[in-house]
C-alpha cells in the first residue's frame, strides 16, 4: 500500500465540519490574547464596561479550553487513522506519521516565535511523539490513562499551593500584584508600538518563553494527551465510522458530557475565572477541578451533540458550511493569526489593548464568517488549503497537485 494523503472520497464529513467549529472558537478564545484584554490584570478589568465582564464570563464559561479540546480530540482522531494506515503499510515505526509531526512542530515553532506565542501546533505535535507510545494500548487502557492524566492538573495545582503557603509570605501577594500591573504596561507598549523586529525579538521572544513556562505549570500538556487518547479511542471503536450503529452511544455521551460540562464550567468560570489562578487559591483549585473535568465534559458534549444533528437532513445543510474551514483547518489557524497580529500589534494598526471582550468577540465572528466564505471559494478550485498542501509535500516528499483536475468533457 502506497504512503498518500487521504482522497476526498474517504474523508469523513462530520469531522471536516468539527474542525471547522472548533476553529472558530478556537478564535473567539484567542482573542482574549490577540487583543490583549485577557492579559489584564484584575486592578484594571474592574474598570471595564458591565457588558465586557458579562461577554468574558460567557468566553470563559462556553468557550475557553472547549474548543482546543475538540481539536485535541479530532488530532487523536486522525492521528489513529494514521497509524492504522502505516501499519497497513507495513511501517512498524510509523516513520511517516513521525515525518509528518516533525514538520508540525516546526511549522508550529516558527509560527509561535514569528507571530505569535499562543501557538498550539508546537503543541501537538510533541505530545504527537508521545501519542505514538499508546499505539499498542488497549481500548481499556486508553481510558483509564485519559482519566488519569485529567486528574494529573488538580494534583499538580494541590502541590503548588501547598508550597505557596509554606514557602512564600503574604506581603509577597503586593508584589505580585504590581508586578502584573508593570507587565501588563510594558506589554501593551511594546505590542501596540513595536516594529515587526522588535516584537519577534523583544515581546515575542519574552511572551514564547512565558507561554511555554504557563503550559507546563497549568499541566496543559497532559490535557492535551488525554484528548488524543479519547479521539484515538473513538476511532478504534468506530463512532464516527457508523453513527447510526451508535447513536445511542453517541446520545448517552452528548447528555453526560454537556451536564458535566455545566457543572464544571459554573466552578471554573465563576469560582476561579480561568483555567488555573496564580498565585493558588482555594478558589482556584475549584476553577481546576472545574476545568479537569468540565472542560473535556463539555467538548465531548458538542462534538456528540454535532453528530446527533448531523444525522438530520436540515441540520446537515447547515452545519455543512463549516466543512470548507475544517478541511483547511492549518491555513485558517494560521490566518486567524496573520490577521489578529495586522489588526493588534504595531507593525500593523496597533489596536492592542484597546478592545474589550464584546469587540474582540465581534471581531473574532467577523473573522471567522469571511474565512468560511474564502474557503469555501478556494475549495472550488484546489484540492488542498495551501499550507495543508506545503505540510503534505513535506511529509510525502513527492509533488502532489494543487489544483482540482477537471474530468474532459463527454462527446
Amino acid at each position: 500500500m502506497q504512503a498518500a494523503p487521504i482522497e476526498a472520497h474517504e474523508r469523513i464529513l462530520l469531522l471536516d465540519v468539527l474542525r471547522g467549529v472548533a476553529i472558530g472558537g478556537i478564535l473567539i478564545g484567542n482573542m482574549q490574547w490577540f487583543s490583549g484584554y485577557g492579559m489584564m490584570p484584575p486592578s484594571l478589568t474592574e474598570a471595564l464596561p458591565v457588558y465586557d465582564h458579562v461577554t468574558r464570563f460567557l468566553v470563559h464559561f462556553f468557550i475557553e479550553g472547549k474548543f482546543y479540546s475538540i481539536f485535541s480530540f479530532l488530532f487523536g482522531f486522525g492521528f489513529a487513522l494514521q497509524i492504522a494506515r502505516a501499519e497497513e503499510r507495513g511501517d512498524a515505526k510509523v516513520s511517516l506519521f513521525k515525518r509528518r509531526l516533525f514538520w508540525l512542530l516546526i511549522i508550529g515553532l516558527l509560527h509561535a516565535y514569528l507571530l505569535w506565542a499562543g501557538d498550539i501546533l508546537s503543541v501537538y505535535a510533541a505530545m504527537g511523539f508521545v501519542l505514538v507510545l499508546f499505539r499498542k494500548k488497549s481500548n481499556e487502557s486508553l481510558l483509564k490513562w485519559a482519566f488519569w492524566l485529567m486528574v494529573v492538573p488538580v494534583i499538580w495545582y494541590i502541590v503548588m499551593y501547598g508550597l505557596f503557603l509554606a514557602f512564600v509570605p503574604a506581603e509577597a501577594l503586593a508584589g505580585f500584584e504590581a508586578g502584573q500591573l508593570k507587565f501588563w504596561t510594558d506589554s501593551l507598549r511594546k505590542a501596540s508600538q513595536g516594529s515587526f523586529i522588535d516584537i519577534v525579538t523583544d515581546f515575542n521572544l519574552q511572551y514564547v518563553i512565558g507561554r511555554y513556562a504557563g503550559l507546563v505549570l497549568q499541566m496543559r500538556l497532559p490535557k492535551t494527551l488525554a484528548m488524543f487518547l479519547l479521539g484515538m479511542y473513538a476511532y478504534r471503536v468506530g463512532i464516527f465510522q457508523d453513527l447510526e450503529r451508535n447513536r445511542e452511544l453517541i446520545r448517552r455521551a452528548a447528555l453526560a458530557g454537556l451536564i458535566l460540562g455545566l457543572i464544571g464550567n459554573v466552578a471554573m468560570a465563576w469560582m476561579a475565572g480561568n483555567e488555573a489562578s496564580f498565585p493558588p487559591t482555594p478558589a482556584g483549585l475549584a476553577g481546576v477541578v472545574g476545568y479537569a473535568f468540565g472542560v473535556p465534559g463539555f467538548a465531548i458534549g458538542i462534538i456528540a451533540t454535532v453528530a446527533i444533528l448531523w444525522q438530520r437532513s436540515g441540520w446537515r445543510r447547515l452545519l455543512n458550511i463549516f466543512a470548507p474551514v475544517g478541511r483547511m483547518a492549518l491555513t485558517n489557524y494560521l490566518l486567524q493569526t496573520v490577521v489578529c497580529v495586522t489588526i493588534f500589534y504595531g507593525y500593523g494598526f496597533g489596536r492592542f489593548g484597546s478592545f474589550g471582550a464584546v469587540r474582540a468577540s465581534a471581531a473574532a465572528l467577523v473573522i471567522f464568517a469571511a474565512q468560511i466564505a474564502l474557503s469555501t471559494l478556494w475549495l472550488k478550485f484546489f484540492a488542498f488549503g495551501p499550507m495543508e498542501w506545503i505540510w503534505r509535500r513535506l511529509t510525502y516528499r513527492t509533488r502532489l497537485p494543487l489544483r482540482i483536475r477537471s474530468e474532459p468533457a463527454m462527446s
